[in-house]
């Protein structure tokens, strides 16, 4: 038995998500802040027995997006797979699949229901089959609902799945068409049965490790201390002349303590001190005495584990003396052996649920944790932020959480694909790459020229890094695009990916014949017929997909870059690679040369020399806020971001305003300073855009604002 998955309606984050589980070891990424921790909260409402079962709700648990919480459910339902044949399993079990005589057997639900009590549910029913209801007049109702008049139902065997906007409404309420069901019309096979004598928490195994924020302070405590939790019971084993024994020691022991002649001085001298200070009459009696637990419970209480760093076996001292990293596992692994103590009872299925176990664990550890966390009979559900731990997942067992407005939104981005598509990922993503799940948008490129410029282009010229603005960046080197790009999809991750490649045309001119060409035409014309192959099997690929865009430079990403009237920064890099005056000239006229077959040669003579690499990393170093992005660039950085903010769209536009008032272009008679001054005197958003974009109307920044609000 395993959960097959979990919906979330209107829960905190969560206006309507549901995710997909696997058996075995699953994992949800996010950024922080995407609903990681309610999303475990919410699952373990269900299926947790450390968590009281009756669960309080309050206003703030809605999801925003409603706006009127009032009338609303907050629902939350977890699917089982592979039920076993025993008969608590079963007693959640027995859906009805197509013909009412059709009992799915495998399969099985738990819902909680947090919602109107049955007054209230009724109100809203008869005011919509009313002749006069209006939207005015079902306001007025909800108004009427508090907090108190909503109830928490736990049921088991419902067939609907509330997360689809259209069993919401038919099945809760149409808040918009003012409809809502009959109470008395209840169906069981909708919303479950109320399981009398059964409560699945009791009946299955969870153990929860909490994001390990503060791991000292919860191995300190007396509630949350794991090794207490282990210990608890553990008295029962001992026979019983060895806790008789132990107990006569401590007793004689707190006896020896408290009769010590220098104990006693301080209880007698306490005791004088209070009776010059009061008196005979008022002065307590006084007496200090040792109280170390002699019950075998209360000493098993108080052992404490000791520890030492690998690299000083010698050495133990507390936990607290450890590495943030070195608690964290102490605790991790705390959690795993209560679990496997709890597994030991016989449950109906077996839970790990580990929040974020990455702080403080570095690379080899956070990877070696996970792969080893897989366990036979066991489902895993592990939520991460690491992209080393996201590097080791199966994409097929990756749910991924975003952050949208007021909401939390949930990809698959396995959903639909092949086994080999899913395979040729997984073997992709690998620490680095990872990122790009992550991501608000991504650039795919195919070199690491690319790689290595686009980013410092972004920094220099825009003045904001990809990273602010949420954009990864992966080079995904012999690895064709299709293979990546297809999680970016309606029905996997809906995140926009621009693809950045090359036509690779020809930089001098080809024969009409290719019998014709010499050795370099030849090369150059098969280059071009694969740069057109490329771009005609994309535009099949992107086609029907608007997550998706290929865009094209022209040539080869270093001669884009050339003609895009930078030839002042390779000349930069060839002064100071170059050591002779007459080697500098010649090249200087070559890369100024107006004809690309000219000026192309010479670049590309350039990257060949030094490295692709490495003369990019030394073309990065030139760039500045004078440095022009080639145009395919700029339109794929603003289709992968139309998520900009215009905070962000100020700050590019004050950074380039502040830059040019330091330098500008030759023969620019523009007052920067003053246009900087005046554009920080502007409060509003939309007033301090609109006067960059009239008074800088062919700047980059302008483009890139004038698109990003057109798309919004």
């Amino acid at each position: 038995m395993y959960i097959s998955n979990l919906s979330i309606r209107n829960f905190r984050t969560f206006r309507s998500v549901r995710l997909n589980f696997n058996k075995g070891v699953n994992t949800i990424i996010g950024e922080n802040g995407a609903g990681k921790t309610n999303l475990f909260h919410a699952l373990r409402l269900l299926i947790d027995e450390s968590l009281p079962r009756g669960a309080r709700f309050f206003e703030n648990d809605f999801n925003r997006t409603l706006g009127n919480w009032q009338g609303h459910w907050i629902i939350i339902q977890v699917l089982f797979g592979d039920l076993d044949p025993n008969e608590e399993a079963q007693a959640i079990a027995m859906h009805k699949v197509g013909n009412a005589d059709d009992l799915d057997t495998n399969t099985g639900s738990y819902a909680l229901y947090f919602r109107p009590r049955e007054p209230q549910r009724r109100q809203l029913y008869e005011y919509s089959i009313s002749a006069k209801k209006s939207d005015e007049g079902l306001a007025d109702i909800l108004k009427t609902f508090s907090i108190n008049d909503y109830e928490v139902v736990y049921k088991g065997k419902g067939n609907v799945n509330f997360s689809d906007d259209e069993a919401y409404k038919k099945y809760v309420g149409d808040f918009e068409e003012i409809i809502f069901p009959n109470p008395d019309d209840e169906q069981s096979d909708v919303y479950g049965i109320k399981l009398h004598g059964l409560a699945i928490p009791n009946e299955v195994s969870c153990t929860f490790a909490k994001a390990l924020r503060d791991v000292e302070a919860d191995l300190r405590s007396f509630r949350d201390n794991p090794l207490l939790n282990l210990l608890r019971g553990k008295e029962n084993d001992i026979p019983e002349a060895k806790k008789t024994d132990i107990e006569t020691k401590v007793k004689t022991l707190n006896d020896d303590l408290s009769s010590l002649d220098e104990v006693k001085k301080v209880s007698d001298g306490i005791t004088n001190t209070i009776k010059e200070s009061v008196g005979e009459t008022y002065a307590p009696g006084i007496k200090i005495q040792s109280e170390l637990p002699s019950e075998i419970d209360k000493l098993l209480q108080s052992l404490k584990l000791l520890v030492g760093d690998p690299d000083e076996p010698d050495y133990q001292g507390k936990i607290w003396e450890l590495s943030l990293g070195g608690a964290n596992l102490i605790y991790i692994s705390l959690k795993l052996l209560e679990y496997e103590r709890i597994k030991a009872f016989n449950k109906i299925a077996n839970f790990i649920l580990i929040e974020e176990p990455e702080a403080h664990i570095h690379t080899h550890i956070q990877k070696t944790l996970f792969q080893k966390l897989d366990n036979h009979n066991t489902q895993v559900i592990i939520s991460t932020h690491s992209t080393h731990i996201s590097s080791v997942s199966q994409i097929s067992s990756v749910n991924i959480l975003s952050r949208a407005k007021k909401e939390a939104i949930v990809f698959s981005p396995s959903n639909g694909l092949s086994k080999p598509e899913i395979v040729r990922l997984e073997r992709y993503l690998d620490a680095v790459r990872t990122n790009l799940l992550f991501a608000k948008g991504v650039l795919l490129v195919e070199g690491d020229a690319e790689q290595i410029i686009i980013p410092e282009l972004v920094k220099k010229v825009l003045g904001v890094t990809l990273d602010e603005i949420g954009i990864s960046l992966i080079n995904i080197g012999s690895t064709g695009f299709e293979n990546i790009a297809r999680i970016f999809h309606d029905d996997r991750i809906n995140k926009y990916c621009a693809i950045i490649t090359d036509l690779d045309s020809s930089i001098v001119t080809l024969p009409d014949n290719p019998a014709d060409d010499n050795r370099y035409q030849k090369d150059c014309r098969n280059s071009q017929k694969a740069g057109l192959e490329r771009k005609e099997n994309l535009k099949e690929f992107c086609k029907d997909n608007g997550w998706i865009k290929a865009f094209y430079g022209k040539y080869t990403f270093e001669v884009d870059f050339l003609l895009a009237n930078n030839s002042h920064e390779i000349v930069q890099v060839v002064n100071k690679e170059y050591s002779r005056k007459a080697d500098i000239d010649t090249s200087k006229a070559l890369l100024e040369d107006k004809d690309v077959s000219v000026s192309g040669k010479e670049i590309l003579r350039l990257a060949k020399k030094f490295g692709k690499g490495w003369f990019a990393l030394m073309i990065a170093e030139q760039v500045t806020h004078l440095t022009s992005i080639p145009t395919h660039i700029t339109k794929a950085l603003i289709f992968a971001a139309p998520h900009l903010s215009k905070g962000t769209l100020v700050s590019m536009a004050k950074y380039r305003l502040k830059a040019f008032s330091t330098l500008s272009f030759t023969g620019d008679k523009t007052d920067y300073k003053v246009l900087f001054d005046e554009f920080n005197k502007i409060n509003d958003t939309n007033s301090a855009l609109d006067f960059y974009c009239k008074k800088m109307d062919s700047d980059i920044v302008t483009d890139v604002i004038k698109k990003v609000l057109a798309s919004a």
